[in-house]
């Protein structure tokens, strides 16, 4: 990322920070982070409206990919650090559409699920727990952008094309542009019809991946 050099020396509000706060990077939200990086690329409609369509997936594989990212030693599991290691391999990413599918498949275990049981089904401490945790708070009932957070990983399974997620340049073999425009549409229609019939709006993922099998 490119960085302005505000000279904040004389800012109240940076200089009496106490020295012992950790780093606010991991407390930006993946909004946050993505808004600070789009502000400073450049201001034409030929950057930002591929752009945009990058961010919508980026930020949904973010959401399945947190929990591993913070079993890498010295590696935050923030957006931001999600941006910077695009493209290319890391221990973290999801390597094929299958394994993509997977944690997808978590997520909406942990959306249709009471916490308490849930949670009890990992040791605390635990990998596996950490990870539970985290979808909880995402996708979990009780979450507050839950139902929104469902429909962007539906979504971004839904333009994926074939079984590669890019790499070593790429971005991922993914529907763009209008095309792709078309599918989260379809996607949010497909949503909010569920809804109207009385579906759970908790169930939307699951359905989605077993109508998708």
């Amino acid at each position: 990322m490119t960085n302005y050099n505000w000279d904040l020396s004389d800012d109240p509000w940076v200089t009496d920070r106490p020295s012992w706060l950790p780093s606010i990077e991991e407390y930006r939200t993946p909004r946050e982070d993505w808004a600070a990086f789009t502000s400073q690329q450049q201001p034409f409609w030929s950057t930002r409206a591929p752009m945009a369509d990058v961010g919508r997936n980026l930020q949904a594989r973010y959401l399945l990919a947190a929990p591993q990212m913070g079993q890498q030693p010295s590696v935050p599991a923030t957006f931001r650090r999600y941006l910077e290691d695009w493209p290319g391999t890391s221990p973290y990413r999801a390597q094929n559409v299958t394994a993509l599918r997977a944690r997808a498949q978590a997520a909406a275990n942990a959306a249709t699920q009471p916490a308490g049981p849930y949670l009890s089904q990992f040791t605390p401490g635990s990998p596996e727990w950490n990870q539970a945790a985290w979808l909880q708070g995402q996708f979990g009932m009780d979450a507050e952008n839950a139902a929104a957070n469902q429909l962007a990983v539906a979504q971004m399974l839904a333009v994926q094309r074939g079984e590669g997620l890019g790499g070593g340049g790429t971005v991922g073999n993914v529907y763009r542009g209008r095309m792709a425009d078309a599918i989260r549409g379809a996607m949010q229609n497909l949503y909010q019809g569920r809804i109207n019939v009385g579906a759970p709006r908790e169930s939307f993922l699951d359905w989605y991946l077993q109508q998708t099998n």
